[in-house]
């Protein structure tokens, strides 16, 4: 056996035991009921930026409440940081009693938003 053919084998068997031994993705957990401690209807609102949904926890796995059109106004009463480090604003939308969770990516709003 050649220097060069010993050499390829050496490696491939070192890159096949690397991909065998690489750690499994890690998964974090979602958490759809996440408490809310600052249910304050204040002065603090936003536009839906396009047709959402807002949901029933601050992830994207989290289940639906309701569907709204852009530009529906959203009174935000609190805000959080999920495990993904994504924002979401939590509150309600104007004219109904409809809360839920949005991130705050897919609003326009401004002012200090409370954590919840």
């Amino acid at each position: 056996m050649t220097a060069l053919a010993m050499t390829a084998l050496a490696l491939s068997g070192a890159l096949a035991g690397t991909a065998a031994s690489a750690a499994p993705a890690v998964k974090r957990a979602v958490d759809c009921n996440h408490s809310v401690t600052h249910e304050n209807p204040g002065k603090v609102s936003g536009t839906f930026i396009g047709s959402f949904y807002l949901k029933d926890g601050p992830y994207a796995a989290c289940g639906n409440v309701k569907k709204f059109a852009e530009g529906t106004k959203f009174w935000i009463w609190c805000g959080t940081y999920n495990a993904y480090n994504n924002h979401w604003a939590y509150g309600r939308v104007a004219g109904t009693e409809t809360k839920g969770w949005i991130p705050v990516k897919d609003l326009m709003w401004g002012g200090p938003m409370h954590a919840c």
